[in-house]
């Protein structure tokens, strides 16, 4: 039997394509982000996820980094998450915190007043980051997504983090957002054996 060293930081990264995953999947999220198709040629997905197909390079509308600097060149919205090892407490057990971005061109940020009806009708109000991030926070606390997630990596539960959850993002003068953090804790696993 051949021992494989787990590496205890490899679900932090996991877990920033699952949410990525999870908002394409969740239509209230993506037509806050992306209301139209930027090449009707391409899927959704591609659309959505960006990078380059057939030569021909689309931005997309969610990344894995933490930075919009050359990132979103027009009057886009964008989705960044990253996550951050916060605390090991001990040799058993880590804390990660996971940080998740909304960002609009400030051309961007209004609701039309169709959009402002739906958004209004099921319970989600402001302009479109507020939006955005209300329908972001409702899903990942959403309690089979939550069961799902935590299964499927071994976390604990994600919870908003207890100081300063919500910060505004205003590091761009063309852009406008907000971010959420929050925690998880996880066994910080030393090695798995298998067969």
């Amino acid at each position: 039997m051949a021992e494989k060293y787990y590496d205890p930081l490899s679900d932090m990264g996991r877990i920033k394509e699952t949410l990525m995953s999870l908002f394409c999947d969740t239509e209230d999220i993506t037509k806050l982000i992306m209301p139209e198709l930027d090449n009707p040629n391409f899927t959704w997905e591609q659309n959505w996820y960006g990078g380059t197909f057939d030569t021909t390079p689309l931005i997309g509308h969610c990344f894995d980094i933490p930075y919009l600097k050359g990132m979103i060149t027009d009057n886009r919205c964008a989705i960044f998450i990253e996550t951050n090892l916060i605390r090991v407490g001990n040799q058993h057990l880590k804390e990660v915190g996971v940080d998740i971005c909304v960002i609009c061109h400030k051309d961007s940020v209004g609701l039309s007043p169709e959009e402002k009806a739906y958004y209004n009708s099921i319970g989600i109000y402001g302009n479109r980051v507020d939006c955005a991030i209300q329908a972001i926070n409702s899903s990942i606390l959403h309690h089979q997504m939550m069961d799902t997630i935590k299964e499927k990596y071994s976390i604990g539960v994600m919870n908003l983090i207890e100081e300063n959850p919500m910060k505004q993002y205003t590091d761009e003068s063309e852009f406008y957002g907000k971010c959420l953090s929050y925690t998880y804790q996880t066994f910080y696993q030393r090695k798995n054996n298998v067969k």
